[in-house]
């Protein structure tokens, strides 16, 4: 079995599928469990990326990073609207 992926014009992942071997991935990416593709995710030099969580979130070295670094600490969420993290545990 491999996995493949269906990219749009903008190299962004419309549909992932898992095939035989011998199936005819034209027009298809192949992807491993160790650059796995994502519904909604990019693809950029031959590597997938996950979806942008946020909008006001970058892309740093493949990985999202906020716009304010997160407190310290697992009780944290992002809010879109504040533009700032919210203390689930008040």
């Amino acid at each position: 079995m491999k996995y493949y992926a269906l990219l749009n014009d903008a190299n962004v992942v419309l549909n992932i599928i898992v095939a035989n071997d011998d199936w005819d991935a034209t027009g298809y990416v192949e992807y491993t469990n160790d650059n796995p593709a994502f519904i909604g995710g990019d693809y950029v030099d031959n590597c997938f990326y996950s979806p942008q969580p946020y909008k006001s979130w970058t892309r740093l070295n493949g990985i999202w990073q906020p716009p304010i670094p997160k407190p310290n600490g697992d009780d944290w969420d992002w809010d879109e609207k504040l533009g700032n993290w919210v203390d689930l545990i008040p």
